[in-house]
């Protein structure tokens, strides 16, 4: 990248929004595991979807990389340039509310606003987007699209996917596409968002989006339950399920030692439940709020308890008791971390067979690992299961991490077998790479058609999710 390249961006965005000193770039190029370290010639900063159009046109005149990058919370090394050819197209000044349609009951926003402030948002006019993970503080919403994230929500609202009305998108020759629709039918042809959603940057850039929004739960319902092994966890699903009107909005299953780890490692988080092998996490949304729904609920959990499928309830009687529990979920990735090395598997399992996998899949483990300590958790109510192995106490983690191709062939074995997925919600990135090329060869043949396509000088995020 030449000195005139980066003067043409700094008259595009202005000087302040170009990026290249080393030090400054930095949290820019590396991701949240410290996984993935990368270089950029630059880190430039729009403000503008006329901004983003402007930047990815000269850089295809120059054949120059672009790297979109909304909150660089990802997991799997998408959003991580590795070249002085490269420049990251960082969308954190893209933030702004375009509008809130409470008739249509969607919201338009863009690309670079991030997840907890849509909330607040949303909640401030009466409204809940549901999209809810434990990065919320600092993922952005054009990353969460891009990603097709999941969350904690998902059994009831569905993926991002399902939550995404229309997009605003740049294309790789800097063209603009808007379609920034509130319409809940649209058969006209394909549906380039649908492309988008999931593509990780391969395609274009995500400046903007329309949202479903809903209409927010006056009460909502929290609660841990206690059970000695997951296929306990999936009688109580289907229980629930089929017997309660009161929509289940999360479900989600997590073992003794993830618990034990948020204990040891993060503070001020009480576990309200002393003895158990697995915890439930379940919460009901109603957009009522009775004493009769209440009674139905305590009822159902009873007659779980009394029926001895489950060992022990806690029912969140406060707001406070509700942020508890769910702060024990969402610490268990941060807690993780703190131990040193591990090897992170995001898959997806028919809901039948989850019970099945999570037997295989610690077995392997020590198989493979010996000593090896299994961190297991995830969204049960969907099938998206987070098997994460941390390294074995006192062990090296150069060595336990070179053993994470010989232990992951197995995991992935086991999740095909069982038709699952090798990538629920993280996406492919850079790490589920060679997988996917390796187990999906069909479907990537038709990935690289789509993407020459679409961008045929291979400018956006080049090398990630697949080669062409």
């Amino acid at each position: 990248m030449q000195n005139s390249d980066i003067n043409k961006f700094k008259k595009i965005v202005g000087n302040k929004n170009v990026i290249t000193d080393e030090k400054d770039m930095g949290k820019y190029l590396k991701e949240w595991r410290g996984i993935y370290t990368g270089v950029a010639g630059a880190i430039v900063k729009p403000k503008s979807t006329k901004e983003v159009s402007n930047i990815i046109k000269y850089s295809y005149e120059k054949n120059i990389s672009c790297i979109p990058q909304g909150g660089n919370t990802g997991l799997v090394g998408g959003q991580i340039p590795f070249s002085k050819n490269h420049i990251v197209i960082s969308l954190e000044r893209l933030s702004k509310i375009r509008e809130i349609n409470n008739i249509n009951q969607s919201i338009t926003v863009e690309a670079g606003l991030i997840l907890s402030n849509l909330q607040k948002i949303c909640e401030e006019n009466n409204l809940l987007f549901p999209l809810s993970l434990a990065s919320e503080g600092s993922c952005s919403v054009g990353g969460n699209i891009a990603t097709n994230a999941g969350g904690v929500a998902v059994l009831h609202y569905g993926n991002t996917r399902e939550l995404v009305m229309g997009l605003e998108m740049v294309l790789p020759n800097g063209s603009v596409i808007n379609n920034l629709k509130t319409l809940i039918k649209d058969n006209t042809g394909y549906s380039l968002k649908d492309l988008f959603i999931g593509s990780e940057g391969t395609l274009g850039v995500i400046t903007a989006a329309t949202l479903k929004v809903f209409p927010k739960p006056k009460r909502v319902y929290t609660a841990l339950i206690a059970v000695n092994s997951p296929k306990e966890s999936i009688k109580i699903l289907n229980y629930i399920k089929s017997n309660f009107s009161i929509p289940l909005t999360a479900f989600e299953l997590m073992n003794n030692f993830s618990i034990e780890l948020v204990k040891e490692h993060m503070n001020d988080i009480l576990i309200p439940i002393e003895k158990f092998k697995w915890l439930i996490l379940i919460e009901f949304s109603s957009v009522e709020d009775s004493k009769d729904e209440k009674d139905k609920i305590e009822n159902i959990l009873n007659k779980i308890l009394n029926e001895n499928i489950a060992k022990d309830i806690f029912i969140a009687q406060s707001l406070k008791q509700t942020k508890n529990m769910w702060n024990i979920r969402e610490s268990i990735s941060e807690a993780q971390k703190k131990e040193g090395g591990s090897i992170k598997n995001d898959i997806s399992i028919p809901i039948k067979d989850i019970s099945k996998f999570i037997r295989s899949a610690i077995k392997i483990s020590k198989e493979v690992i010996p000593g090896s300590r299994c961190v297991v958790f995830g969204h049960i109510g969907d099938g998206n299961i987070h098997f994460n192995i941390s390294q074995p106490e006192k062990a090296d983690k150069d060595k336990f991490l070179k053993k994470e191709r010989a232990l992951r062939k197995e995991i992935i074995n086991l999740t095909l077998d069982l038709k699952g997925s090798i990538s629920a919600e993280h996406g492919i990135g850079l790490t589920r790479k060679a997988d996917l090329k390796k187990y999906m060869k069909k479907d990537v043949e038709v990935f690289k058609s789509i993407k020459k396509s679409f961008d045929p000088k291979n400018i956006m995020n080049p090398g990630k999710v697949i080669d062409i």
